[in-house]
């Protein structure tokens, strides 16, 4: 029995490491790069831009990052991915949408479609009063009916071609997005985005693969709802999938005789609906077969953002109420109850300074979004974020994260950054610049000290309440140290164990220069 049990024991231990394996990535890395776009696709109405996610550092931390650049009245096409992904606005304002599956359509124009249900009540109670005055003749009563049916379908007819005029509509939920917004996408939630500001909206996306909802292998995958869009990551699945024929020579003629009737029966497309039989489609949808042919988007050639011609008309509150919700706590926290997900709150704003966690006056200031101010990053996502805008010359103190990777998005500016890994060793010293992004894995030690124009970026985390350490500061661990031990461990006199221990005040943004310095000094 005893042997049965230790036996067991080992079995599960086995496979249980090998289930954690799954989410461990290879971290190998000797050197760190600031990355730029390895990929450009060019739409209708803006530009996706890939960086590569079969680099050394984006497979370390398991992400992949893509940027979009949206047009004025450009629509992002609605689609949903196999990890949840962080998105960040770097610029600009417009419209956003997340769909769920069962949730219902909230935003309604109750105006339109109630006057529409009144005029039917009202039409329909006429024509009961004429059917019931004109019960004595059969022949005339049938004749009656007739020509009550004639209006009826004529007062049908106008009243739809009313509603068409009132435009009314019910859908889920749009939230206007700005510069600065932090938005969370759930993994296989629907979503798309609509830019209605007069200038480029620019969105940058960090999708992490490496999370536990992603049940699949380590590649991204996108899914359209619409259109006939080329794929993101189309290039490195090509690269796969020929990797992969190669191995199985076997049948492959058979396979392409077999996808190029599909192909025919089903006709072209790349979206989600193309890959079905049309005429089963219509069916499930009850339309016409011609209506399915534009859903697969046959012979669409706009890509995946397309231009909205006369604007996106959408329901929406005003604006004064959502900024309301916005700055509201019991909004952003919960109201004590837990929240279903049809009424999870999916946004949160971190550029504006006056909400700074961290200012030093002649430094800069940082603010933060994790679990505790965005519940759905905690239940659905598993990832926060952190928005930092550093002035001239001004340092982001030594610091390691504890518990997450780090992948910076340069929004402005330049700065130059010196990433340490264990035992010392140098991975990254060198200058980033604005649109170029650079990961600085769980527990690598890095420094940053903006130019002369400044520094401004986003830093996504692989953990919905990053922990971060500083090394210096007033809240670092040296500062955690006494005296004596600062001494012994570094071989210093007292007092010079003291000007690392106080000498900088600040903790998390120095200002430059020396101005920062206690009284502890050294003696002449």
């Amino acid at each position: 029995m005893g042997k049965s049990l230790c036996c067991f024991l080992l079995c599960f231990l086995v496979l249980f490491s090998f289930c954690s394996a799954r989410q461990q990535n290879e971290c190998s890395i000797s050197r760190l790069n600031a990355q730029r776009p390895s990929n450009r696709i060019q739409s209708e109405a803006g530009v996706t831009e890939v960086f590569d996610h079969k680099n050394d550092q984006f497979q370390c931390a398991g992400v992949a990052v893509v940027r979009y650049i949206i047009e004025p009245t450009g629509l992002l096409l609605p689609s949903y991915v196999n990890a949840p992904q962080l998105m960040y606005i770097v610029q600009g304002r417009g419209l956003q949408g997340v769909l769920v599956t069962g949730c219902p359509e909230t935003f309604q124009s109750f105006q339109e479609s109630q006057e529409g249900q009144k005029q039917g009540r009202e039409q329909q109670g006429q024509q009961g009063q004429e059917q019931q005055g004109q019960q004595e003749q059969q022949e005339q009563q049938q004749g009656r009916e007739q020509q009550g049916q004639q209006q009826g379908r004529e007062q049908q007819g106008q009243q739809g071609q009313q509603g068409q005029q009132f435009r009314g509509d019910q859908h889920q939920k749009i939230e206007e997005v700005r510069e600065g917004d932090v938005f969370a996408v759930p993994t296989g939630f629907g979503h798309y985005i609509y830019n209605n500001g007069n200038r480029r909206l620019t969105v940058v996306s960090v999708v992490d693969i490496s999370n536990q909802a992603n049940q699949l292998d380590f590649q991204p995958r996108r899914f359209y709802l619409a259109g006939n869009p080329q794929n993101e990551f189309q290039q490195q699945q090509q690269q796969q999938e020929q990797q992969q024929q190669g191995q199985q020579e076997e049948g492959r003629e058979q396979q392409g005789r077999e996808g190029q009737q599909r192909q025919q029966q089903q006709g072209e497309g790349n979206n989600i609906f193309s890959g079905f039989d049309a005429e089963r489609l219509a069916e499930a949808f009850n339309v016409d077969v011609e209506i399915i042919r534009k859903l697969q988007g046959q012979n669409d050639r706009r890509g995946n953002i397309i231009k909205v011609h006369g604007g996106l008309q959408a329901v929406l509150p005003p604006r004064r109420q959502q900024e309301q919700q916005q700055d509201d706590p019991l909004y952003a926290q919960g109201n004590g109850y837990e929240e279903t997900i049809c009424s999870m709150k999916f946004r949160q704003n971190i550029g504006d300074p006056r909400r700074a966690d961290v200012y030093t006056p002649r430094g800069g200031h940082r603010s933060s979004v994790t679990s505790y101010d965005l519940p759905v990053l905690r239940r659905l996502v598993q990832l926060s974020a952190h928005k930092g805008h550093l002035y001239q010359d001004a340092v982001l103190l030594p610091f390691y994260t504890g518990n997450a990777n780090s992948i910076i998005y340069v929004i402005r500016g330049s700065a130059r950054i010196q990433v340490v890994k264990e035992q010392g060793e140098t991975v990254a010293n060198e200058e980033i610049q604005e649109g170029q992004v650079i990961v600085v894995p769980q527990n690598f030690a890095a420094l940053i000290k903006a130019r002369d124009s400044g520094f401004e970026y986003v830093a996504f985390k692989t953990h919905e309440n990053a922990r971060i350490n500083t090394l210096a500061g007033n809240l670092s661990l040296i500062r955690a140290l006494p005296v004596q031990v600062i001494a012994s461990a570094y071989q210093t006199s007292d007092n010079q164990a003291r000007q690392l221990k106080h000498n900088r005040q600040e903790s998390t943004i120095g200002a430059p220069g020396s101005a920062s310095r206690s009284q502890y000094r050294a003696s002449a």
